[in-house]
């Protein structure tokens, strides 16, 4: 389930994914390499994230790679190749997207879309922004020049005081129970 979701050490362009992941060399074990890359497949749905801890000041730090880029525009793909490591990226939430309403944009002080948040971090961030707006921090982590493939062009790093805050809390992050897993089966 999770091997194939891996890229081996011994393909040639190894180095480079590491390098788009923004990820130190020594650091690159295939857990770490999993939740900063997401693993996806396109064979599949599936995709793997962390479960966000607090550092030692109490603060929520997240990776996260903008999504939806292939659905931007060739200038709006122009600005964000122009980003700058540490640029501050605003939230905005895209109420009118009939796809979504749960959608966070990605924006630049100049107001350009430059992705989307992804849909598992959603939740969590309408949470935070909700009690502490103030204190949420979004920047370019990392921005990888063409012909990084557009799902690994813009790395982005999400900060905010912690605060009485669990995240993944909503019950679809839930552990699924055995009992749930066998009534699946036999339905």
């Amino acid at each position: 389930m999770f091997s194939n979701r891996v890229m081996p050490r011994s393909r040639p362009d190894y180095p480079e994914f590491v390098q788009w992941l923004n990820i130190p060399q020594h650091e690159d074990d295939p857990i770490a390499l999993l939740a900063r890359s997401g693993g996806k497949r396109v064979t599949d749905n599936f995709e793997v994230f962390p479960c966000p801890e607090p550092d030692e000041n109490g603060r929520y730090r997240i990776h996260f790679f903008a999504h939806a880029l292939r659905h931007l525009s060739k200038s709006a793909i122009e600005r964000i190749n122009g980003l700058q490591v540490g640029e501050l990226l605003y939230l905005a939430h895209e109420f009118q997207n009939r796809h979504d309403s749960s959608a966070l944009l990605l924006c630049t002080e100049d107001r350009w879309i430059v992705g989307y948040c992804p849909r598992y971090l959603c939740g969590d961030f309408f949470q935070i922004i909700s009690q502490h707006r103030e204190l949420v921090r979004v920047e370019v982590d990392r921005l990888n020049q063409p012909p990084t493939p557009l799902q690994f062009r813009l790395l982005c790093k999400m900060t905010a005081d912690w605060r009485d805050f669990r995240p993944f809390s909503n019950p679809m992050y839930q552990p699924v129970s055995s009992d749930v897993l066998a009534a699946s089966a036999i339905g």
